[in-house]
C-alpha cells in the first residue's frame, strides 16, 4: 500500500513539475546541453596478419617492433548517459614496410567505424570524484584498402573493400571539464579482406581474414555544457522528493491505524481501548445509551446469560458507592452484578501449554477488565495466575506467577496505573482426567479480583 501510494504522489509530482517546465520556458531561456564531442588523434596501426612471402610489419629482432606515426584520426561521440557513449570515427592509415628485411610495399587504407562505449567507473562509483576513466569499446569498422606500389605490382590496384569488427579499450584523463586526454588501443579482426597488408592478392588459405592493431592518443572536446553534472543533480533532487513522498505516505499510515479495530482510526478515535466486537459512535467510544458507565452490548449480553437483575435491592451503601463510580443508583445491581462476575471468575484469561502469553481467543477477558477499570477510576484488581499439575511444582508456580504479570503488564501498557494492580501466583489448580486437554486448558487461566 504504501508503495502504491508513493507512486501516486511521485507520477503528480513529475506531471506537475513537467507542467511547470512548460509554462517556464516560454518566459524563460534555459541552457541547452549538448551531448557532442569532437575528437582529433594520431598513432600508429600496424597490419598483423596476412602478408606474402617476404613482406613484413616489424622487425622481430627490436623490441615492440618499430612504431611508425601512421594513422591520423577525427571522429564524434554522443553521450547517451552517464554510463554509455555511441562513437563514430574516420582514420587513415598508411602501411609500410618497418624493417629492411622486407621487400618494398606501400598501402593506404581509409576507414570507418560505429561503436558502443561502455563507462566502467560507474560499476565501482568512481565517476562523481575520479579525473580518470577507463572505458571499453566495440563496434563495426568498414575500410577500403588501396595499393599504391609494392614489389610484385608497381601500377595502383583496385581497393578491396573491407568488413570487420574492431574491439578496445580507451583510457582518459580530464585536463578541463570539457576536455580529455585520452590513448587508444585497438584490434581490428576483419571477416571479409581479399588483399594482404602489403597490397598483393591473399593466399586462399587467408582469404577473407585479417587482423591489424591500431594504438593512437588524442584529445576530445566536449561540445556544450556537460551532462554529468546536471544529470547527477536532477537524480539527487528526485531522490529527495521520493523520500519526502515515503515520509507523507508513513505519516498518514499512522494516522490510520486502528488500535482496538473498532473501524475508527486512532487520530479520530476518543476511546482507542474499546472492547473487541462492541458497537461504537463514530468517534470510536462505545455505545453506552443510559450514561451508566457500562456499554449497551455489554449489559445485553450480561442480562441474556444470567438474567436481568433490575428487581435487586439497593442498600445504602450501594448509593454511596455509585457516588464515587457515577453510575445512577437505579442501575446499581447491574453495576454489583458485574463485579460479581469479576469475582468469582467470569472473567478469565487462558494460556496455552508451558506459555505465559495470554491465549488470543480470551483477549476480550483484559479488554473487560480495562474497561471496567477506566469506568471505576478508584478500583483495584489482584491478578491471579494458575498453572495445570503437569510437571514439576516450582516451575509452575513460578509459570502461573508469569502469567499475572504479563497480563498486569499489557493493562499498565494500556494506561492503568501500576499501583491499581497486584499480580499473584495462585500456583497449581488440581484436575481429576490428568490426560483430559480440555480440562487442563481450563486451568491454565488467569483470574480476577477486586479490592
Amino acid at each position: 500500500m504504501k508503495k502504491f501510494l508513493s507512486l501516486i504522489l511521485l507520477f503528480s509530482l513529475a506531471n506537475n513539475t513537467y507542467s511547470q517546465e512548460s509554462i517556464d520556458s516560454a518566459s524563460i531561456k534555459k541552457p541547452k546541453i549538448n551531448r557532442w564531442s569532437l575528437d582529433l588523434s594520431f598513432g600508429s596501426s600496424r597490419g598483423i596478419r596476412p602478408y606474402n612471402e617476404g613482406y613484413f610489419s616489424a622487425d622481430n629482432e627490436k623490441f615492440l617492433g618499430e612504431l611508425n606515426l601512421n594513422s591520423f584520426n577525427i571522429g564524434a561521440r554522443y553521450y547517451l548517459n552517464k554510463y554509455v557513449t555511441f562513437k563514430s570515427d574516420l582514420t587513415f592509415d598508411r602501411f609500410t614496410p618497418a624493417s629492411n628485411k622486407s621487400l618494398d610495399f606501400d598501402v593506404a587504407q581509409f576507414r570507418w567505424s560505429i561503436q558502443t562505449m561502455f563507462n566502467i567507473n560507474m560499476l565501482f562509483g568512481l565517476d562523481e570524484f575520479s579525473k580518470f576513466k577507463l572505458q571499453p569499446h566495440i563496434g563495426l569498422n568498414m575500410a577500403s584498402l588501396q595499393t599504391i606500389k609494392s614489389s610484385a605490382n608497381q601500377a595502383i590496384g583496385s581497393p578491396d573493400n573491407i568488413l570487420g569488427l574492431i574491439f578496445g579499450f580507451t583510457p582518459s584523463y580530464n585536463i578541463t571539464s570539457k576536455t580529455n586526454l585520452f590513448l587508444d588501443f585497438s584490434v581490428l579482426n576483419n571477416f571479409r579482406q581479399h588483399h594482404t597488408w602489403d597490397g598483393n592478392v591473399s593466399d586462399e588459405k587467408n582469404n577473407l581474414n585479417g587482423v591489424m592493431s591500431s594504438m593512437s592518443i588524442g584529445i576530445s572536446y566536449k561540445l556544450g555544457n556537460p551532462i554529468v553534472a546536471a544529470s547527477d543533480g536532477d537524480l539527487k533532487k528526485l531522490e529527495e522528493e521520493v523520500k519526502e513522498i515515503e515520509k507523507r505516505v508513513g505519516n498518514i499510515e499512522t494516522l490510520m491505524n486502528d488500535t482496538d479495530k473498532d473501524g475508527v482510526a486512532d487520530y479520530l478515535d476518543n476511546e482507542n481501548n474499546s472492547v473487541a466486537g462492541v458497537a461504537v459512535d463514530t468517534r470510536g467510544v462505545m455505545i453506552d445509551i443510559n450514561r451508566n458507565g457500562v456499554s449497551d452490548e455489554l449489559e445485553r449480553y450480561f442480562d441474556s446469560k444470567y438474567g436481568t437483575t433490575d428487581s435487586d435491592k439497593i442498600s445504602i451503601e450501594k448509593n454511596k458507592k455509585s457516588q464515587i463510580t457515577g453510575f445512577d443508583s437505579k442501575e446499581m445491581s447491574k453495576v454489583d452484578f458485574i463485579e460479581k462476575s469479576i469475582n468469582d471468575g467470569y472473567i478469565t484469561v487462558f494460556f496455552e501449554v508451558n506459555s505465559a502469553k495470554p491465549n488470543t481467543n480470551s483477549l476480550d477477558g483484559i479488554n473487560f477488565i480495562l474497561t471496567y477499570l477506566k469506568i471505576n477510576l478508584n478500583a483495584k484488581v489482584d491478578i491471579i495466575g494458575f498453572a495445570d499439575n503437569v510437571g514439576n511444582k516450582s516451575k509452575n508456580e513460578k509459570l502461573a506467577l508469569s502469567r499475572s504479570n504479563n497480563v498486569k503488564k499489557i493493562l499498565v501498557n494500556s494506561g492503568i496505573d501500576e499501583t491499581r494492580l497486584n499480580a499473584i501466583s495462585g500456583g497449581e489448580l488440581q484436575f481429576n482426567n490428568s490426560n483430559g486437554q480440555e480440562t487442563r486448558s481450563l486451568v491454565r487461566k488467569v483470574i480476577f479480583k477486586l479490592r
